[in-house]
Protein backbone atom coordinates (compact mmCIF):
# COMPACT_ATOMS: atom_id res chain seq x y z
CA UNK A 1 0.00 0.00 0.00
CA UNK A 2 0.91 3.76 -0.74
CA UNK A 3 0.00 7.07 -0.76
CA UNK A 4 -1.24 9.40 -2.97
CA UNK A 5 -1.33 13.36 -3.40
CA UNK A 6 -4.90 15.32 -3.42
CA UNK A 7 -5.92 18.64 -4.13
CA UNK A 8 -8.75 19.02 -1.40
CA UNK A 9 -11.86 21.76 -2.60
CA UNK A 10 -15.23 22.71 -1.34
CA UNK A 11 -18.75 21.94 -2.92
CA UNK A 12 -21.13 23.83 -0.29
CA UNK A 13 -20.61 22.21 3.39
CA UNK A 14 -18.76 18.98 1.46
CA UNK A 15 -15.38 18.52 0.84
CA UNK A 16 -13.84 16.63 -1.85
CA UNK A 17 -10.14 15.40 -3.39
CA UNK A 18 -9.00 15.02 -6.70
CA UNK A 19 -6.04 13.19 -7.30
CA UNK A 20 -3.36 15.68 -7.91
CA UNK A 21 -2.04 14.19 -11.07
CA UNK A 22 -4.63 15.54 -13.16
CA UNK A 23 -4.88 18.89 -11.61
CA UNK A 24 -3.22 21.33 -13.82
CA UNK A 25 -3.71 24.07 -12.74
CA UNK A 26 -6.09 26.08 -10.35
CA UNK A 27 -7.42 29.66 -11.71
CA UNK A 28 -9.91 32.14 -10.68
CA UNK A 29 -13.37 31.23 -12.89
CA UNK A 30 -13.28 33.46 -16.00
CA UNK A 31 -15.38 36.36 -16.59
CA UNK A 32 -15.48 35.59 -20.50
CA UNK A 33 -17.58 31.98 -20.55
CA UNK A 34 -18.77 31.41 -23.80
CA UNK A 35 -22.41 29.38 -23.21
CA UNK A 36 -23.05 26.70 -26.00
CA UNK A 37 -26.50 25.82 -27.17
CA UNK A 38 -28.09 22.45 -26.26
CA UNK A 39 -25.76 21.48 -23.64
CA UNK A 40 -27.03 19.93 -20.59
CA UNK A 41 -27.55 22.47 -17.34
CA UNK A 42 -23.96 21.66 -15.52
CA UNK A 43 -21.81 22.46 -18.44
CA UNK A 44 -21.66 26.22 -18.25
CA UNK A 45 -19.66 27.02 -21.43
CA UNK A 46 -16.20 27.17 -23.21
CA UNK A 47 -13.18 29.57 -22.44
CA UNK A 48 -10.12 30.29 -23.94
CA UNK A 49 -6.96 29.60 -21.87
CA UNK A 50 -3.72 30.70 -23.53
CA UNK A 51 -4.99 29.58 -27.24
CA UNK A 52 -6.88 26.45 -26.11
CA UNK A 53 -10.66 26.26 -25.74
CA UNK A 54 -11.53 24.22 -22.47
CA UNK A 55 -15.09 23.39 -21.28
CA UNK A 56 -16.45 24.26 -18.21
CA UNK A 57 -18.70 22.28 -15.99
CA UNK A 58 -20.39 23.53 -12.58
CA UNK A 59 -19.99 20.63 -10.20
CA UNK A 60 -22.84 22.15 -7.61
CA UNK A 61 -25.19 21.68 -10.96
CA UNK A 62 -23.98 18.19 -11.93
CA UNK A 63 -24.37 16.96 -8.29
CA UNK A 64 -27.90 18.85 -7.92
CA UNK A 65 -26.18 21.01 -4.70
CA UNK A 66 -27.77 24.37 -3.98
CA UNK A 67 -26.79 27.03 -6.33
CA UNK A 68 -25.44 30.01 -4.69
CA UNK A 69 -24.03 33.50 -6.24
CA UNK A 70 -20.00 33.19 -7.86
CA UNK A 71 -17.60 34.90 -5.59
CA UNK A 72 -14.28 35.90 -5.33
CA UNK A 73 -13.43 32.23 -3.75
CA UNK A 74 -14.81 30.45 -6.60
CA UNK A 75 -11.67 28.50 -8.03
CA UNK A 76 -11.72 26.98 -11.59
CA UNK A 77 -9.56 23.47 -11.18
CA UNK A 78 -8.50 22.92 -14.52
CA UNK A 79 -8.10 18.76 -14.79
CA UNK A 80 -6.07 17.32 -17.92
CA UNK A 81 -7.27 14.37 -19.04
CA UNK A 82 -4.25 13.49 -21.58
CA UNK A 83 -5.73 14.30 -24.59
CA UNK A 84 -7.97 17.75 -23.35
CA UNK A 85 -8.62 20.27 -20.62
CA UNK A 86 -11.63 20.04 -18.74
CA UNK A 87 -12.35 23.06 -15.86
CA UNK A 88 -14.81 23.00 -13.31
CA UNK A 89 -15.99 24.88 -10.85
CA UNK A 90 -15.78 25.15 -7.37
CA UNK A 91 -16.38 26.96 -4.32
CA UNK A 92 -12.98 26.57 -2.99
CA UNK A 93 -9.39 24.68 -3.08
CA UNK A 94 -8.11 24.51 0.40
CA UNK A 95 -4.80 21.92 0.16
CA UNK A 96 -2.95 19.43 -0.98
CA UNK A 97 -3.18 16.30 1.17
CA UNK A 98 -0.79 13.43 1.39
CA UNK A 99 -3.58 10.74 1.53
CA UNK A 100 -2.54 7.16 2.45
CA UNK A 101 -4.43 4.13 0.74
CA UNK A 102 -5.77 2.55 3.83
CA UNK A 103 -7.86 5.66 4.54
CA UNK A 104 -9.62 5.46 0.79
CA UNK A 105 -13.26 3.28 1.56
CA UNK A 106 -15.02 2.18 -1.49
CA UNK A 107 -18.48 3.75 -2.10
CA UNK A 108 -21.21 0.46 -1.69
CA UNK A 109 -22.18 -0.35 -5.46
CA UNK A 110 -25.47 0.45 -4.83
CA UNK A 111 -25.00 4.08 -3.55
CA UNK A 112 -22.19 4.64 -6.42
CA UNK A 113 -25.20 3.38 -9.11
CA UNK A 114 -27.41 5.98 -7.93
CA UNK A 115 -25.60 8.50 -10.35
CA UNK A 116 -22.89 9.62 -8.22
CA UNK A 117 -20.27 6.97 -10.29
CA UNK A 118 -17.47 9.73 -10.62
CA UNK A 119 -16.70 9.18 -6.96
CA UNK A 120 -14.01 6.85 -6.79
CA UNK A 121 -14.45 6.07 -3.22
CA UNK A 122 -14.58 8.49 0.42
CA UNK A 123 -11.17 9.29 2.58
CA UNK A 124 -12.21 8.79 6.05
CA UNK A 125 -9.41 11.11 7.73
CA UNK A 126 -11.30 10.54 11.36
CA UNK A 127 -13.16 13.84 11.82
CA UNK A 128 -13.39 14.55 8.51
CA UNK A 129 -14.85 12.41 5.00
CA UNK A 130 -13.86 13.60 1.90
CA UNK A 131 -15.22 12.25 -1.27
CA UNK A 132 -12.31 11.55 -4.28
CA UNK A 133 -13.61 12.61 -7.70
CA UNK A 134 -12.14 10.37 -10.36
CA UNK A 135 -11.46 12.12 -13.27
CA UNK A 136 -11.96 9.97 -15.79
CA UNK A 137 -15.29 8.83 -15.26
CA UNK A 138 -16.29 12.39 -15.18
CA UNK A 139 -15.01 12.99 -18.54
CA UNK A 140 -16.88 9.70 -19.83
CA UNK A 141 -20.14 11.38 -17.99
CA UNK A 142 -19.62 14.60 -18.79
CA UNK A 143 -19.00 13.83 -23.06
CA UNK A 144 -21.43 10.76 -22.85
CA UNK A 145 -24.40 13.18 -22.28
CA UNK A 146 -24.06 15.40 -25.05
Amino acid sequence: MGSSQYVIFSLGEEEYGLNISYAQEIIRVPEQITKLPNMPAFIDGVFNLRGKVIPIIDLKKRFDFAQNERNADNRLLVIDLGNMLLGTIVDDVSEVLMVDDTSIENLYSEIASIGQNCIQGICNMGDRLILLLDALKLKEEVFQNN
